[in-house]
Formats: structure tokens, C-alpha cells, sequence
């Protein structure tokens, strides 16, 4: 819990009483506590996939409304040699600033 609760920069307490109460939903157990450990049970994965799958659809469906519009939208991947990884944003801030509904990804 903790570790998840950095990553999505909550509180332990705030994430805990989330999956709480996502877990009320179902009379099937999305986890199971082993010593001081949370996993995720069988249930559990399979409705995090379903859920990922929504949230992928409801991503393309702003996407298309964005593209009928007229405006970009969407995940921005571009491969350089290591040098450039200093150059490109320097190059992309423009882009980045006028089609701001991009996600900029520089690995």
C-alpha cells in the first residue's frame, strides 16, 4: 500500500479506504493478505485487465473526439540516439505547447 500510494501520491490511508471500497463492489475477493504482504487474487487481475481495457477505450474514444475536431491527441513516441535524448525536447517544446493534449514520452 505504501508503495502505491507514493506512486499515485496519496496517502496510505487514502488508498487503502479506495480499495475498499472498489473491493465493496464485489463479494469476490480482488485481494488476499499473506503476513504483511497484499496480492492480488486470480479475480483481481482479471478485473484489472477489463478495467484497463475500459479506461483504453474511453482514451480512444477523447482521442476521436479531439481528431474530429481538429486537434492531435495521443501518446508521441520518437527514437534518437542517446545524444539527441538532450536535443529533442528542445525541438519538440513548440509542437508539445501547441498540441498540448500529447503525451510527451522521452526515455
Amino acid at each position: 500500500m505504501t508503495k502505491a500510494a507514493e506512486e499515485l501520491h496519496l496517502t496510505q490511508p487514502a488508498v487503502s479506504i479506495q480499495l475498499k471500497n472498489f473491493q465493496d463492489q464485489f463479494e469476490i475477493p480482488l485481494t488476499e493478505i499473506v503476513g504483511r504482504k497484499i496480492f492480488i487474487t486470480d479475480f483481481g487481475k482479471e478485473i484489472a485487465i477489463t478495467a484497463e481495457n475500459i479506461l483504453n477505450q474511453v482514451y480512444a474514444i477523447n482521442y476521436k473526439t479531439l481528431a474530429h475536431k481538429g486537434q492531435l491527441a495521443g501518446c508521441l513516441k520518437i527514437s534518437v540516439v542517446s545524444t539527441d535524448k538532450y536535443v529533442m525536447p528542445c525541438f519538440l517544446s513548440d509542437f508539445l505547447k501547441q498540441h498540448q493534449r500529447i503525451i510527451e514520452w522521452l526515455g
